[in-house]
C-alpha cells in the first residue's frame, strides 16, 4: 500500500501580509528512553461525563493553524493565529496574522488543557514535533518520536489535568507493518513514560473521553483485501485494554473522529479515505468518494450515501470534522471536492453545501455561533453562521497563512 498519499498536499502559494514573529523555529532533539508509567487516571466507567468548565463564551476566540509558504531559500513552517474577535480588522489590513516558525510541516495542533499558552503541534509521517508559547509567539522546545524507527502521524491528546502528553506514533513506512502506538509522555519534562497499542493499523487521530479515562482513536486499517479494517478503537487508558472497536467498511481508511460530550456514548462522526485499489496511482484516490460515516451509540454505524448528487463529490479524504453540539450539526470537508458539507448528526440528513476549493480544516467558535473553514491556494478563511448556515457578513479573509489539514479554536 502507497500511504505517500496520505501526505496532504502543501499549498505552496506565494503570498505576503502575515508576519513571522519569532527568531527560531523548532527543530529536532534525541528521545529519551522508555520508563514505567506510575500516573494512571480513575477506572472507565459507563456513567455520561460531567459537563466541562465553560471557557470564555462571549468570544469567538483564536484560530490556531499550521501552514507552510515557499521563500527564496525554500519552504518556511509555522503556526499561524487569528483573533477572530478581531476579523474586521484583519479583513481591512490594520492586523496581520501572527506567525510562530516551526522546521516541520504541521498538520495537528494540541492545545494545553490548563496553561492556557501552551501548544504542541505534531507531523504527519514524520519525525517533527514540537511545544510552543501562545503569549509570547516562541518555540518552546522540541519532542522527538519515541524511538529511532518511528514517525509521529499528526495527533495527540492531554491528560484533562494537563499533566500527560498522549502521542500518536506508527512504525516507519519502510516497514510496511504501520503497527500503531499511543505514546504517554510527562507533559513537563516530555519523558517516556510508557506506551500502549491503538489496536489497530496505521493510527492518525485520538481524542481523550469520559473525563479522562478513554482514548479514541482512528487506525486507517491495512492493505485492502486484509484483516486490519478501518477503525475507531475505545482504550481504556488506566488499563490499556481495548473497551470497544468501530470498523468501517473495507473500501475506507478511518482518518478522524468528531464525538459529541467527549463521552464514548456520544454521537460519533467518522471521516475517511478510499482504500487503495489496485493498479491505482498515488493520486488516484482523489478521484473516488471518501466517507462520513456517523453512529449513535448502541446503533449501527452509516455511511453516508444520500443524496447522491453531495455524497459524490466527497472526493478523496474526508479531512476535518466539527459538531455543533448545540445545533446537532458536523461540518465535513473535502480539498479533493472542493466542499464543505454540513449534515444533522443524528439523523444523517444533508442540510447545506459550499463549495470552496482546497476546503480544509473546520471548528466552531468559542461563542458557539459560528464554524470557520480554512480553504483556498490563498489561505482563506471564511465564518458561517451556526444557525443559518449562511457566510457571515464580510468575514472572508486571506492570506492567513493557515495552509495545513486543520484548525483549533482556543481561549487564550
Amino acid at each position: 500500500m502507497d500511504i505517500s498519499r496520505r501526505t496532504f498536499i502543501l499549498v505552496g502559494s506565494t503570498w505576503a501580509g502575515v508576519t513571522l514573529l519569532a527568531a527560531a523555529g523548532c527543530t529536532g532533539s534525541t528521545a529519551p528512553s522508555n520508563t514505567a508509567s506510575n500516573q494512571t487516571p480513575p477506572q472507565n466507567q459507563d456513567s455520561q461525563p460531567k459537563a466541562e468548565p465553560a471557557v470564555a463564551a462571549a468570544r469567538r476566540g483564536m484560530l490556531l493553524g499550521p501552514g507552510g509558504r515557499k521563500t527564496a531559500s525554500g519552504m518556511e513552517f509555522f503556526l499561524a493565529m487569528i483573533n477572530l474577535d478581531r476579523i474586521e480588522r484583519y479583513v481591512s489590513g490594520e492586523l496581520k496574522a501572527g506567525l510562530i516558525p516551526m522546521t516541520f510541516r504541521g498538520h495537528a495542533v494540541v492545545p494545553h488543557p490548563v496553561e492556557r499558552s501552551r501548544a504542541v503541534i505534531f507531523e504527519k509521517w514524520g519525525p517533527g514535533a514540537c511545544e510552543v508559547d501562545l503569549k509570547t509567539l516562541q518555540p518552546l522546545r522540541t519532542v522527538a518520536p519515541s524511538k529511532a524507527d518511528r514517525h509521529f502521524y499528526g495527533h495527540g491528546a492531554w491528560s484533562l489535568d494537563g499533566s500527560l502528553l498522549y502521542a500518536v506514533e506508527s512504525e516507519d513506512r519502510a516497514r510496511g507493518a504501520y503497527d500503531g502506538f499511543i505514546i504517554i509522555r510527562d507533559a513537563r519534562t516530555m519523558e517516556v513514560k510508557g506506551e500502549f497499542p491503538t489496536f489497530g493499523k496505521l493510527p492518525h487521530d485520538c481524542h481523550i473521553l469520559d473525563q479522562g479515562r478513554t482514548l479514541a482513536i482512528t487506525n486507517g486499517g491495512g492493505a485492502l483485501g486484509s484483516k486490519d479494517l478501518g477503525c475507531v478503537t475505545f482504550v481504556d487508558i488506566a488499563s490499556q485494554k481495548l473497551i470497544e472497536k468501530v470498523t468501517l467498511p473495507e473500501t475506507l481508511m478511518a482518518g478522524h473522529l468528531a464525538i459529541t460530550a467527549r463521552w464514548r456514548k456520544g454521537e460519533l462522526a467518522i471521516g475517511s479515505t478510499p482504500q487503495e485499489r489496485a493498479g491505482m496511482s498515488p493520486d488516484d484516490y482523489k478521484k473516488l468518494p471518501g466517507g462520513l460515516s456517523l453512529r449513535s451509540h448502541g446503533k449501527e454505524l452509516v455511511t453516508l450515501g444520500a443524496p447522491q448528487e453531495v455524497t459524490s463529490r466527497m472526493l478523496g479524504e474526508t479531512l476535518s470534522l466539527a459538531i455543533h453540539e448545540g445545533r446537532g450539526i458536523v461540518g465535513a470537508t473535502n480539498p479533493a471536492g472542493n466542499i464543505v458539507t454540513f449534515w444533522d448528526v443524528k439523523e444523517g440528513k444533508h442540510l447545506k453545501s459550499f463549495d470552496f476549493n482546497l476546503a480544509r480544516g473546520i471548528a466552531v467558535t468559542l461563542d458557539q455561533k459560528y464554524f470557520v473553514v480554512s480553504f483556498g491556494s490563498e489561505t482563506s478563511i471564511v465564518l458561517i453562521d451556526a444557525q443559518t448556515l449562511e457566510v457571515h457578513g464580510q468575514t472572508k479573509l486571506s492570506p492567513t497563512g493557515i495552509s495545513g489539514s486543520h484548525v483549533a479554536m482556543y481561549d487564550i
